[in-house]
C-alpha cells in the first residue's frame, strides 16, 4: 500500500511520528488572509496532508545552567527551527514518481510556510494543542519538530482526535515571564520571549528575564508536566545519539565570550545550517545582553573554558 511505503520511508529518514489528515480548510486558523488557511490554495487538488514529527527532546546542553554560556533551545539546535524539510524530501520524491503531486512545507522559502503545522498535527492524530499553543504528544511531550506535505494522493486519513489533557493545568501560563500566555491556547507573539529574541525591538523587561538566552526560549515547555520525563531522562533516538557526539564541542562554542567575538562570516559558517533566520546583528545583540546579565560572574570568565 502507498501509506505503508510512506511509513517505511519515514522510518528510514528517522522520523519518529507520522500521520495523515484530510486536506480541508483550517477554519480555526487565526490568520484569515494567509494561504495556510486552506491547503488547496497551494495545491488545488489536494487530498491529504502528511504530518511528520522528529523528537528533539535529547538536544540539550548541560552548560545551559551556567550563566557564562549562551542558552538556546532544543528546536534551535535541531536544524528544524522553521520546519522539518529534508527528511520529508524522499517521501515527496516517491509520491511524484508514483504520479502524484506533492509540496513540502518549508518556512524558509520566500513565500513562507504553507501549513499551520500544529493544527495539522492535531488533525493527523499526533497530539493536542496545549495552553502554551504548542502541540503536546503523550509520548514526546512538546518536543516534536514538525513538518508537512500537501499531496493529491488520497491516503487513509486519521479520524480520531486526541482529547485535550491539559484540563485545569495552567503551569505554562504561570511560568511565562512576560505573560505571553495570559489567554490559554493563544500565544501573544508581541510578548513572547522567543519572538523578541528574533526581532530588533527588545524591551528592557525582556532583557532581564532572558538571562543567558541568545536565541529562543523554552520556559513554558520546561513548566509543562508532559515534558517532565523528557527533561529528566530524554528518549534515545537516532537524532539524540547523533547530537550526544557533538555536545562537548557545542558547549565550548556557546561560551559567551567566544560568541561575542564571532564575525558575521563565522556566525553564518557555524550556525547558518541551523536555519533559524535570526540575523547576525540580532544574535550579537542577544549575546552582549546575556553577558551583561552574567556580569556578576565576570571574575570567573576564562579565555579557554
Amino acid at each position: 500500500m502507498l501509506s505503508d511505503k510512506i511509513r517505511n520511508l519515514a522510518d528510514s529518514a528517522a522520523i519518529d511520528a507520522l500521520g495523515f489528515a484530510e486536506a480541508s480548510p483550517f477554519s480555526n486558523y487565526k490568520l484569515r488572509d494567509s494561504r495556510r488557511t486552506d491547503p488547496k490554495i497551494s495545491l488545488p487538488n489536494a487530498k491529504t496532508i502528511i504530518v511528520a514529527g522528529i523528537y528533539i527532546g535529547g538536544l540539550t546542553l548541560p552548560a545551559w545552567e551556567n550563566p557564562k554560556y549562551g542558552r538556546t533551545s532544543r528546536l534551535y539546535l535541531s536544524e528544524f527551527f522553521l520546519d522539518v524539510v529534508k527528511p520529508l524530501e524522499p517521501i515527496a520524491k516517491y509520491l511524484n514518481e508514483e504520479g502524484f503531486q506533492s509540496i513540502v512545507c518549508d518556512g524558509s522559502a520566500d513565500e513562507g510556510s504553507i501549513l499551520p503545522l500544529k493544527l495539522a498535527a492535531v488533525r493527523a492524530g499526533l497530539g493536542w494543542q496545549g495552553k502554551h499553543s504548542l502541540l503536546i504528544s503523550k509520548k514526546y511531550g512538546t518536543f516534536l519538530a514538525l513538518g508537512g506535505i500537501i499531496t493529491d494522493a488520497n491516503l487513509e486519513h486519521n479520524t480520531e482526535l486526541e482529547p485535550n489533557r491539559c484540563r485545569k493545568c495552567d503551569m505554562c501560563q504561570q511560568a511565562c515571564p512576560l505573560a505571553a500566555l495570559d489567554q490559554p491556547y493563544v500565544l501573544n507573539r508581541k510578548s513572547c520571549l522567543s519572538n523578541l529574541l528574533q526581532i530588533e525591538y527588545l524591551p528592557e523587561e525582556a532583557q532581564v528575564v532572558m538571562e543567558n538566552r541568545v536565541g529562543d526560549c523554552e520556559i513554558c515547555q520546561e513548566a509543562c508536566p508532559w515534558n517532565r520525563k523528557h527533561l529528566n531522562n530524554p528518549l534515545v533516538t537516532e537524532m539524540t545519539r547523533k547530537f550526544q557526539r557533538k555536545v562537548r564541542a557545542w558547549e565550548k562554542f556557546f561560551y559567551l565570550p567566544h560568541l561575542a567575538e564571532l564575525s558575521e562570516k563565522e556566525y553564518i559558517e557555524k550556525l547558518g545550517h541551523l536555519n533559524t533566520g535570526i540575523p547576525y546583528e540580532i544574535f550579537h545583540r542577544n549575546v552582549l545582553i546575556a553577558m551583561k546579565n552574567a556580569d556578576r560572574y565576570k571574575n570567573s570568565w576564562q579565555t579557554n573554558p
